[in-house]
């Protein structure tokens, strides 16, 4: 059958119409010429049926043996109520072991550089100065199986269907809706709407809406560059001058231990504020503690203890920092709601089905995460209170 999209061509049909009888040689070059004609609708593409969402997968793990190197702008976009939080981050990445990454600072003007050159990471902070230097572990690079237990996991746990296609940036890309195949508690309902390049099978952004069909965040990838032979120089790291160097095996890096009220407390430096009301059910699960004297710059090291309470599978989570110097701002803080804490200035922020209240008691810095509804997190801060 003939593509719907095209007509037969008026002459081919004058031929199909004809009475069958003995063909003379100008007859059958005419013939010979429209059958080509008909090839070429066919190839095309006009009736080439559009792949599966597994099909796409699959042709995405083939096309990365293929692909040697690449560099794109990632920018990102979170949607806060009415408020509106943007950043973005470059990155140059080259096979095997090579990626050179970009990250803005608040405010724009400052970036902070991770680099790994297929031995060590190296993070360069502009602001302080200061390298972060750590040993990349020998560990062997994704295989296809990899990967294609990555994309099995995501397409065993969603409903993946192609939607349409339509052009980004000049590329054509394949638009594919994901929602969750199960939803409760632990996996909230939301739906993602993502983009493939046709011609390199990399993403080229996504869309995630919650259960109400509020758009939540947007990712974009501008910019894409592939296979333009990137040259093993550009992952060279060149120590700043006057910077300070610090390196950290990791071997050193470890799971946190989950400790007791009593053993959190006598890991810091401050007495760990428990707070008075609870809703029910929510009983004290276990605490962390964490101290980064060793690991971070000058003047910005912290002692912190992490508390989680729990009922069931929902959890709250209460953290508590002292800073040896001023706090870092936390640029998503700066566009949630003010609000008011026992007579302190705090903040309250939604995304999603997750809420944060922050605030400070003295000099500790306080946070608090959980699904509840706004009130309820606010009466356990309220509940939080210094030792007399």
């Amino acid at each position: 059958m003939l593509s719907p999209c095209r007509k037969l061509p008026e002459n081919l049909v004058k031929y199909q119409l004809k009475p069958k009888k003995v063909m003379n040689m100008a007859t059958k070059k005419v013939i010979f010429l429209l059958a080509l004609v008909i090839l070429a609708l066919f190839a095309s593409g006009c009736t080439e049926k559009q792949p599966n969402a597994e099909e796409i997968a699959a042709r995405m793990l083939e096309k990365q043996n293929s692909i040697e190197d690449y560099s794109y702008t990632m920018h990102m976009t979170y949607y806060i109520g009415e408020k509106v939080v943007e950043n973005e981050f470059k990155t140059i990445y080259k096979k095997p072991h090579m990626i050179k990454n970009f990250i803005e600072e608040p405010g724009g003007e400052e970036e902070t550089l991770v680099l790994s050159d297929g031995e060590f990471r190296w993070t360069y902070a502009p602001g302080t100065n200061t390298v972060m230097k750590t040993k990349i572990p020998e560990t062997p690079e994704l295989t296809e199986d990899d990967y294609l237990s990555i994309i099995g996991i995501t397409l065993n746990d969603t409903n993946v269907s192609l939607l349409k296609t339509e052009e980004i940036e000049g590329r054509e890309a394949y638009l594919l809706e994901a929602t969750p195949k199960e939803t409760g508690e632990d996996t909230p309902a939301y739906s993602m709407i993502v983009r493939v390049d046709k011609e390199t099978w990399m993403f080229l952004g996504y869309e995630m809406y919650d259960s109400n069909e509020t758009l939540l965040s947007k990712v974009e990838i501008r910019d894409l560059k592939v296979n333009t032979g990137i040259p093993a120089s550009e992952f060279e790291f060149k120590i700043p001058e006057g910077a300070t160097v610090k390196t950290m095996d990791p071997g050193e890096v470890e799971l946190p231990e989950e400790l007791s009220l009593e053993e959190a407390e006598g890991r810091v430096g401050f007495e760990v504020l428990i707070p008075e009301y609870l809703p029910e059910g929510y009983e004290f699960s276990y605490a962390t503690a964490y101290n980064t004297s060793e690991t971070s710059p000058e003047d910005q090291a912290a002692e912190t203890v992490i508390l989680t309470y729990e009922k069931g599978d929902e959890s709250i989570i209460i953290t508590e920092t002292v800073y040896e110097g001023q706090a870092p701002e936390v640029a998503i803080m700066n566009t949630a709601e003010d609000i008011t804490i026992n007579g302190k200035d705090g903040k309250y922020l939604a995304f999603g089905d997750m809420k944060t209240l922050r605030w400070e008691l003295g000099n500790t810095d306080l946070s608090l995460t959980g699904s509840l509804e706004k009130a309820e997190l606010l009466k356990i801060a309220e509940s939080i209170r210094e030792n007399a």
